[in-house]
């Protein structure tokens, strides 16, 4: 079938696919190109094997394989060898680099070293000549003197809480106690709403006052949030002042806050305010207030006169535990410029309305601006209902003219230059009732 000569060696560039039938006839070719892989010699190799459909010759001798093979050997050898040259070359640079880098970091550690060295003997030899000197006289500085203590022996300080049912007079007593005006006051019941503190410092001690809201029935959820802020000062506090007005007798308001105020670990006086209003019931209304105690001490006093106030201090300040200051010298109130001068327009409020339009008002900054010469300052007065609006812009805005020209002259002694008051009056409808804008107006508790 095959011829007795080798077939000629050609090189392969197609692929013959033969079609034949069930006796081995063929039926069709297709002929497809041939894919470029291997080595040149595989090439080689497989190019034998391409024959003619009537070729008839044996396969090829295989030797041709065996020199394929050697040839690529030879060919893989000479890339390895190549590769290890190229290689040894790299790693001698490298180490050549080294070697450099080497020596002349040590170079200059030698020439550092010689450097110290030598200005280390040019210190000794400094040394020992001025030995050779003689001695200069010993200048002994100035012992400084010692600093002042911070805290003279038996300084005290300490929280005293003054507590009461609205309209007492705790306020006014808070003012009068620190010689200004810190809290906002009218003759309207439950002015303060959240608890206030006024720092009084003496020689020796400092005085925290809270200044609380009057304990009442609540009939809202603002008057339930006040009174909660009251009853919570209570146990806070070194000292508490229970503040009455003796010219009205206890009413059953009173006898709760004396029963809270006796539970407390505290020591406790009974502050009898107003007595400059003479009445004849005096006498028995201050045996009824006795009997609400017992009382570390009674004290009579007058805020609005400022009469007895230097004994209610000596006794205040008897009862404080011993301690440092627990404010800068120079604060006089926790409350910031933004919320007193929020306050100093609530309380013109208070004093130009009547009914419940004051009581239900809350005063908002919306924006403070301090300006060189001046200070510009946009409130906004919220009110529950839209005729309580209309009374206090007043006609032509006449009203809230006399509330911003009634606050002005606070707001300026607060701030330190001329002020220019922007008032808006809004609506936010039962807001005294609404969680929501209890929290969004500042009325929330600590917990």
């Amino acid at each position: 079938m095959f011829d007795e000569e080798p077939a000629e060696v050609q090189p392969l560039h197609e692929v013959v696919l033969l079609d034949f039938d069930d006796r081995e006839r063929l039926q069709g070719c297709e002929v497809l190109a041939a894919p470029e892989f291997g080595l040149a010699g595989r090439l080689a190799r497989l190019a034998a094997f391409r024959v003619s459909l009537d070729d008839d010759r044996p396969p090829p001798d295989l030797a041709l394989d065996e020199q394929a093979d050697a040839d690529e050997l030879a060919e893989l050898d000479a890339l390895d060898e190549q590769a290890d040259a190229d290689e040894l070359a790299e790693l001698d640079a490298l180490d050549g680099q080294a070697d450099a880098d080497e020596l002349a970091e040590l170079d200059a550690l030698d020439e550092q070293a010689d450097a110290d060295e030598l200005a280390e003997l040019d210190a000794l030899d400094e040394q020992a000549d001025a030995f050779d000197d003689p001695p200069a006289p010993v200048v002994t500085p100035p012992v400084p003197a010692p600093p002042p203590s911070a805290m003279p022996p038996g300084f005290r300080s300490g929280f005293v809480a003054l507590v009461g049912r609205p309209n007492v007079g705790k306020s006014t007593l808070l003012n009068a106690l620190l010689g200004q005006k810190v809290a906002i006051v009218s003759p309207k019941p439950q002015t303060t709403r959240m608890p206030l503190r006024g720092i009084l410092n003496r020689p020796d001690a400092q005085i925290v006052f809270v200044d609380t809201p009057g304990i009442h029935d609540p009939r809202t959820k603002l008057g339930s949030f006040m009174v909660e802020q009251a009853r919570r000062s209570i146990p806070d506090a070194d000292v508490v002042c229970f503040v009455v007005d003796i010219a009205s007798p206890p009413n059953r308001t009173e006898q709760r806050i004396a029963t809270l105020v006796a539970r407390s670990r505290a020591r406790r006086l009974l502050v009898l305010n107003k007595v400059d209003q003479r009445t004849p019931a005096g006498q028995a209304n201050l045996v009824a207030y006795r009997a609400l105690g017992p009382w570390d001490m009674e004290v009579a006093v007058s805020a609005l006169r400022s009469q007895g106030l230097t004994t209610l201090l000596h006794e205040l300040v008897q009862r404080l535990p011993p301690g440092p200051p627990l404010y800068p010298d120079d604060q006089v109130t926790d409350q910031s410029e933004r919320e007193h001068a929020a306050e100093l327009v609530r309380e013109q409020v208070l004093r130009f309305t009547e009914q419940e339009v004051p009581h239900g008002v809350a005063v908002e900054v919306e924006e403070w601006e301090d300006k060189p010469n001046a200070v510009y300052i946009r409130m906004t007065i919220y009110v529950e209902k839209e005729s309580q609006k209309g009374i206090l812009i007043g006609a032509n805005g006449t009203m809230l003219k006399r509330i911003g020209s009634g606050a002005r002259p606070a707001i300026e002694a607060i701030s330190g230059k001329p002020a220019y008051l922007d008032l808006w009056v809004k609506v936010r409808l039962n807001w005294r009732d609404d969680p929501s804008s209890l929290r969004w107006l500042g009325y929330r508790g600590d917990g």
